[in-house]
């Protein structure tokens, strides 16, 4: 893998023919992936835009080639760079496929932990497509979506999801404070004192402020930036409602770049819980990460 690549494997509980219906039929596209979305490969067109897209507007895509139920490859234009995105689709057991996804052009490792520019193009398309993948998953296997993230210039300052997890509020709070749980549906390690006035730093280096097993979790890193996780539980399931606030007005791309993210890990938090055995974690290559490392 070159340094500037991005690359996800995932498994999804479909055949290559769903998958790639869900990757080429328009009201499939508007459902899972984008705002608005034209597709016709056999005339050369594919494009998707709106308030869901990283620089959303209309025309920065270019159909390059599809190979139906196996390759799907188009240009997509961010920061003024063409850059190109190939998804391979291969059969994983009797009933299933395997995605291989890449995007080049993609900011180092180094700048995306202290982007020199705007978060909301390239330095957006790791939390975007970890998101997207797992909404794609969701979709061709006939299960909810998880709410897609906010690109648009109107969007609010503050990262707010809820979502019902099937699993009780018990076991979900455990799988935010128990560091080997984080690392499986986050993909980054984290460091957790379970108590109020402990270090946490599960997408924020920060202090707990509130800790209640089963119901709240809250932690803030002392300049304005705070998470709060609360669940309520019914019938086995968890309500689940997550805000991260503490974002000013010219802080809006930041906050569509994180927001992806937390929404692609609640995704997989889902995921984990509600699959069991069956579920497995998207495997997410970082430019100038090692081959075959997760994140």
């Amino acid at each position: 893998m070159s340094s500037d690549e991005l690359s996800i494997e995932a498994r999804l509980g479909a055949p290559p023919p769903r998958v790639y219906h869900a990757l080429t039929d328009p009201g499939a596209l508007r459902s899972w992936l984008a705002e608005h979305a034209a597709s016709a490969p056999e005339r050369r067109e594919y494009a998707f835009w709106g308030r869901h897209t990283p620089q959303g507007e209309i025309g920065r895509q270019t159909l390059v080639a599809a190979e139906e139920d196996r390759r799907l490859v188009f240009a997509w234009t961010l920061d003024d760079q063409r850059t190109t995105v190939e998804l391979r689709l291969e059969p994983y057991g009797a009933d299933g496929t395997t995605l291989r996804f890449r995007q080049d052009k993609m900011p180092t490792l180094e700048e995306l932990m202290a982007p020199p520019g705007r978060r909301d193009g390239r330095h957006s398309m790791h939390t975007f497509w970890g998101l997207a993948v797992a909404n794609l998953a969701e979709y061709v296997e006939g299960r909810p979506l998880t709410p897609k993230a906010d690109f648009g210039p109107a969007r609010p300052r503050e990262i707010r999801a809820e979502v019902v997890i099937g699993a009780s509020p018990e076991e979900v709070f455990a799988s935010l404070v128990d560091p080997a749980r984080i690392r499986r549906w986050f993909g980054w390690e984290a460091e957790v004192e379970p108590r109020v006035g402990g270090r946490m730093t599960l997408g924020l280096e920060g202090e707990i402020s509130a800790f209640e097993p089963g119901k709240q979790l809250v932690y803030g890193d002392g300049e304005g930036t705070v998470v709060n996780w609360e669940l309520a539980g019914s019938e086995g399931r968890t309500f689940l409602t997550f805000v991260q606030s503490g974002y000013s007005e010219d802080e809006l791309d930041s906050a569509a770049q994180h927001e992806a993210g937390w929404l692609g890990g609640i995704a997989e938090l889902k995921r984990m819980h509600e699959l069991g055995d069956a579920w497995t974690p998207l495997i997410t290559e970082l430019p100038g990460t090692e081959e075959g490392e997760p994140t």
